[in-house]
């Protein structure tokens, strides 16, 4: 192989993840969004940011990627917590939040 051949493939991989990426992000920020109206509390800046991302096995065996999302909320307008969306593929594998003070 050809140096040029190495980094054509080297920037369609990079591409190919960097797609990806963005479109479990984009379902994990509509996931984290419908969690926290489930839970009475806002979801902030509309958003989820990338925290960690690592090589897991999914239920069937097979290695794939598990994103971590992290998410800003509030319960009383006032203070700002955490809340995290797990992905395993394009699944979610879990959703939590930060303890936090109800509104009262």
């Amino acid at each position: 192989m050809t140096d040029s051949s190495i980094i054509l493939i080297c920037l369609a991989v990079i591409g190919w993840f960097w797609w990806d990426s963005r479109g479990v992000a984009e379902h994990a920020t509509r996931v984290a969004k419908q969690y926290c109206q489930s839970m009475h509390v806002s979801f902030l800046n509309d958003t989820v940011a990338w925290k960690k991302v690592r090589l897991k096995r999914n239920p069937k065996g097979r290695v794939t990627l598990e994103r971590s999302y992290f998410f800003e909320f509030t319960s009383d307008g006032s203070l700002r917590y955490r809340g995290e969306v797990v992905m395993l593929g394009k699944r979610v594998k879990s959703v939590s939040l930060d303890p936090h003070r109800m509104a009262g």
